[in-house]
Parts: structure tokens; sequence; C-alpha cells
């Protein structure tokens, strides 16, 4: 669509699937900070969930990028020059971008992992590819690698997102979820 939005906000199929994911994402990081700190006989629920959760953010990252460009494309709020908001925009999708690569490696990972199987919801998945730990190693190490990436592009679409409030009176609340762009 080459449609537009009003100055400053997003369509609500975009703020809906922003939010979601936003929700989905924060208790994925919840459950990623609490896994290793929870003994290894206890971590069968976490690892459930995490493998859950991984897949819906996994899923609705996609949906987020395929709206990023299929749907209505949003306008700078009043002030904001078309290149910065831009900017701030490509940070975002790239960073949506990379929960799904990072999704789809943690999946090579699980599956690399010994031959276990993954539980989705409460669904088995058999696992797809062969055991190894050259598999379980390449890809635990890239998925770790990828996680800092995305905290690393977490960090710099907030800090251009604040420098944007103050140079552009262009209000913080357009860094939460929701329909301010």
């Amino acid at each position: 669509m080459a449609e537009q939005t009003n100055p400053g906000t997003q369509d609500p199929i975009a703020t809906w699937l922003g939010g979601l994911l936003a929700v989905s994402f924060l208790l994925l990081f919840w459950n990623i900070n609490q896994l290793p700190r929870t003994p290894l006989d206890q971590r069968e629920f976490l690892r459930l969930l995490h493998d859950s959760l991984g897949l819906l953010v996994v899923v609705l990252a996609v949906l987020r990028l395929i709206w990023f460009v299929k749907g209505p494309r949003p306008a700078p709020p009043p002030g904001l020059p078309v290149n910065s908001f831009a900017f701030s925009r490509a940070i975002l999708a790239t960073l949506v971008g990379s929960f799904a690569v990072t999704g789809l490696i943690g999946w090579f990972y699980a599956w690399g992992e010994y031959h276990r199987e993954i539980v989705l919801f409460g669904i088995d998945v058999p696992a797809a590819l062969p055991d190894g730990e050259g598999l379980r190693t390449s890809m635990g190490y890239l998925h770790s690698a990828l996680s800092f990436y995305y905290l690393m592009l977490f960090a710099a679409w907030f800090v251009v997102g604040v420098y944007q409030h103050f140079r552009y009176r262009t209000g913080l609340l357009r860094l939460l979820p929701g329909p301010r762009v």
C-alpha cells in the first residue's frame, strides 16, 4: 500500500502487532533471565516457555516485517525531518528482523541440542536436523551473539528516540507500544 497515516501515528494493525510483539518479547526476556538462575533439574517448564514464546516472537516479528513493507506508511510527527524519522524506523525494522532471525537460529540450536524434541504450546515438534556438537555449538554461539546484537539495536533505537524528543520535541510516548510513531 502506498497510502499514509496521519502525521505521527500508525495504523491499527501495526499498533496491535507492535504491542503484541513487545509484550511477548518482554515475557521472553524475563524467561531468558530466569533460566540461568534456576537449578538444572527445575528448568523444564522455563525451557518449554522459552521455546513457545520464542516461536510467538518469531511469528509476530515476521508479520510485523511484512506489515512494515505492505502496510500504510506512517508520516513523521510534526517537526521531525523525514530523514531522521526514516533513520529511527530503519533501526526499528532491523531490530524486529533480528528478533525473527534470532528465533529461527534458536530452533536450529534446540534441534542440535542432543536431538531433543521441542514442545511448542504443548505440541511436540520432532527434531528436523540430526543432533551434533558442531550444530549445537555453532548455532548456540550465533543465537547468543544475535541476542547481544538486538540489545545493542534496542539501545540505539532508544537513544535516537530520546535525541529526537529533545531536538525536535516529538514526545517520549512514541517510544512505547501504541499508535504514536
